[in-house]
């Protein structure tokens, strides 16, 4: 694991308690694109021994099954909270002000999320609800959102190139979201402030996003702009654009990608860099997402009137 400086130390404690750090049978990845808010923890052979607790950090982590276990034993200080076998699926989610500790003698594959008392006292006000004291779940048990909302970040740690920062953030919000109202034991209601953008709020998010069509910012930088919290900003926008900041960001995107395929003879790998995609075979998915179509493809049925000429 890359313990550069900027590393949450909790990832740090993480592996060297559960002694991943220079195993040779043991994998820690972490998202680097997200602020270092999940990871996928992998070893071949189980612990060695019951993994130490964490201390001196708060927040909750959320570890995923992404593979099958036969036997684990969970603790919080001298509490065992669960013991048996976790199905691929089964989510656990730990305080860690409890002094977690595991005992696991088989191998694991997991994802792991990290959200904090701030981020989920931020959902929980927009929402009306109380502030969330204890996230609470029936450990190894299967949740189907944590489960398919996983598989999306699993595929940003295998792909990190063609996930964006903004998406990620959607996706970890809602993630978010679904422990308040599910694992914090309180109902929400209608968000507090119900309107959308104003005029000068839409204007300056659009312009923050136009200026980075390659998605590397964070909903907190475009909140910030707009001087909302992430949470209000996140429903505003969807209020005022019917769709959430990473999508109105793609098609804005292939809105650019279409203008330079109409007046420019530019190859469409160049366009696709211009317009922040990662490379063609982003652009050619998006663009397809949303016309049916790919570019190339496009691009020919274009009356010849209408542009200056093209080539792929």
């Amino acid at each position: 694991m890359d313990t550069a400086t900027g590393v949450p130390t909790i990832w740090n404690q993480l592996a060297e308690n559960m002694y991943l750090r220079n195993s040779p049978t043991a994998e820690v990845r972490l998202s680097e694109r997200a602020a270092f808010r999940f990871g996928r923890f992998q070893s071949s052979k189980g612990l060695p021994e019951i993994a130490r607790p964490v201390v001196g950090e708060r927040g909750y982590i959320v570890a995923l099954q992404l593979k099958a276990i036969p036997f684990i034993e969970q603790f919080f200080g001298a509490r065992k909270v669960s013991s048996g076998a976790y199905p691929i699926g089964g989510v656990s989610a730990i305080d860690l002000q409890e002094e977690p500790a595991v005992l696991l003698p088989h191998a694991f594959d997991a994802l792991v999320m990290y959200s904090t008392q701030s981020a989920l006292d931020e959902i929980a006000y927009a929402h009306r609800a109380p502030r969330v004291e204890r996230l609470a779940w029936p450990q190894g048990a299967f949740d189907s959102v944590v489960h398919h909302l996983g598989q999306t970040l699993l595929f940003a740690l295998e792909q990190f190139d063609r996930a964006s920062k903004i998406f990620l953030d959607h996706v970890l919000h809602a993630l978010n979201c679904h422990f308040v109202r599910s694992y914090g034991g309180v109902t929400t209601t209608a968000p507090q402030l119900r309107g959308g953008l104003s005029s000068l709020q839409m204007r300056r998010a659009t312009e923050f996003l136009e200026a980075h069509l390659d998605g590397n910012v964070t909903l907190e930088q475009v909140a910030e702009v707009c001087e909302l919290s992430v949470s209000h900003f996140a429903r505003a926008f969807k209020q005022s654009f019917h769709r959430p900041p990473h999508q109105w960001l793609t098609e804005r995107r292939v809105d650019r990608a279409k203008d330079l395929m109409t007046n420019s003879r530019a190859p469409l790998a160049d366009i696709a860099i211009q317009c922040g995609f990662t490379d063609q075979s982003a652009l050619n998915r998006s663009f397809k997402r949303i016309y049916g179509v790919t570019p190339g493809i496009w691009r020919r049925q274009m009356p010849t009137e209408s542009r200056t000429g093209s080539h792929n």
